[in-house]
């Protein structure tokens, strides 16, 4: 008696699962894997492609090409923006899908494709709400991320983005998806005849050993960025030359020549955006910035210089222009006692290594800095007034004027300008297809993540960039499932 429970497409897949930690011996140098669907990168993006695909009956693989999964997504500050009445009515913020709209397209200077903000803005709430169907659970209170612009950023319980990689790569665990590390996709195959243009598969290095790996309805690009690529940034803007970044050494863009290669369309590589992030050498942040109303910045003088809810753009020119690109920023023991764990332990880490202070007083604090005590203390003063008139000089928004900085002890931590996100990329339409140089979908080929471009324009608010990974992973997953 002959017992057929799974499909050769499936036993493939599944079969690659048990292969993933042998190793491979010289004749996996013609070997060739099958699934209905082969993602590539395991972030956000990735991870939620792999799972919306299986939900529709779709055997999957994801390929890795670092020994861990996760990539960007796994040191995100993991905030997502969303309107959300019920969380926002909690601290009395009125928000909505039309005031999320305006805010992304006019933050990125108007130069954002409206379709696909449209689908991020329609998406938000939904994409909350089926994280928590996985597990991921939020803090009650929202708040406004640095360049976020409004308070609508929900923080997971489990902080940056550790959370959404556990909880999502168990999922696919338990849902028989491989996810194949140390697994380089270097080529895009395609189909022939009538299909030549087609894309049908990868051809990868597993552990540095070519592997193809076969597409039967389609492949998805999740690989993030290119931040970590510091020399082509530099090329691209002069003023990052020598800059640090803030994220994964994976963001490194190494798959758009093969997209552009089978005629993929690449745009806007040149809008890179920047963050507050470590000094020199250092890889530590501390992260007192993260949430607005809790801190203030300062320059070498002990002055503020900036609105420190402002767009990131306007940030990073501000703080570029101060002497020698070298900011500070100020919070107090309630501010300190607000960041994650893991920023707590980079802020103590920055103390050690001597780019961060902790004094009783904000005297004691600057001597410490070596700055004038009595700007830094002016400084704080006038801020802790405009927090009590609502009225700040330099524009803070009101509804970002609500914590003082009173509160021994005090904490400061040095900072300057890092490589943060890549606006440009894979063009691609509202259902995550990319698109070739004449705006035609390419048959079996989609992409979702920072490997894109066209919603944040020429400057991202900040939590959107997490969101649009989830959002379009997602809808890449539903379009490769009901292709024909």
């Amino acid at each position: 008696m002959r017992i057929n429970t799974l499909n050769r497409r499936k036993f493939n897949c599944l079969a690659f699962g048990l292969l993933c930690s042998l190793p491979f011996t010289h004749a996996a140098e013609t070997e060739t894997f099958e699934a209905d669907v082969i993602v590539i990168g395991s972030g956000a993006a990735g991870l939620a492609a792999a799972l919306t695909a299986a939900d529709f009956g779709k055997s999957v693989i994801i390929l890795e090409k670092m020994p861990v999964i996760g990539g960007n997504s796994l040191l995100s500050t993991g905030l997502i923006n969303a309107p959300d009445p019920e969380r926002q009515k909690l601290v009395g913020i009125e928000d909505s899908k039309e005031l999320f709209f305006k805010q992304t397209y006019d933050a990125g200077h108007r130069s954002g494709n409206q379709e696909l903000i449209k689908v991020m803005v329609e998406n938000a709430l939904p994409t909350v709400q089926w994280l928590e169907k996985y597990g991921i659970h939020f803090k009650e209170e929202v708040i406004q991320i640095y360049g976020g612009l409004w308070p609508r950023g929900h923080k997971p319980k489990v902080s940056h983005g550790r959370g959404y990689i556990n909880f999502l790569s168990k999922a696919c665990k338990e849902r028989g998806i491989p996810i194949k590390t140390n697994t380089q996709a270097t080529t895009f195959l395609r189909g022939s005849g009538e299909g030549k243009n087609r894309i049908t598969g990868v051809q990868a290095r597993v552990n540095n050993v070519p592997v193809e790996f076969k597409a039967n309805c389609g492949v998805i690009i999740a690989t993030g960025g290119f931040t970590a690529n510091q020399k082509l940034c530099a090329q691209l803007d002069p003023r990052l030359q020598g800059m640090n970044y803030t994220g994964s050494p994976s963001a490194t863009g190494d798959i758009f020549p093969a997209v552009k290669e089978i005629g993929g369309q690449l745009k806007d590589l040149k809008e890179i955006q920047c963050n507050l992030g470590p000094v020199g050498h250092f890889n530590h942040r501390s992260g007192y910035h993260t949430d607005v109303k809790r801190h203030i910045l300062v320059n070498k003088n002990g002055q503020r210089f900036v609105a420190e809810d402002g767009l990131r753009d306007k940030l990073r020119d501000a703080v570029l222009s101060q002497p020698d690109g070298d900011v500070f920023i100020i919070v107090d023991s309630d501010g300190f006692q607000d960041l994650s764990s893991k920023f707590q332990q980079s802020g103590a880490t920055s103390e050690v290594l001597g780019y961060g202070w902790k004094a009783d007083s904000i005297k004691e604090l600057a001597q410490k800095m070596k700055m004038s005590p009595e700007n830094l203390e002016k400084t704080v003063e006038e801020y802790n007034q405009a927090v009590a008139n609502k009225k700040d000089p330099f524009g803070r928004e009101p509804w970002m004027l609500v914590k003082t900085i009173n509160h021994p002890p005090f904490y400061a931590s040095k900072a300057r300008m890092a490589i943060h996100y890549t606006m440009g990329g894979i063009v691609i339409d509202t259902q995550a297809r990319v698109l070739d140089r004449k705006n035609v979908p390419i048959e079996g080929l989609y992409a979702a993540g920072e490997a894109t471009t066209g919603i944040h324009g020429t400057n991202r608010v900040g939590g959107n960039g997490i969101l649009d990974a989830f959002v379009f992973g997602r809808i890449a997953g539903q379009s490769v499932a009901n292709q024909k």
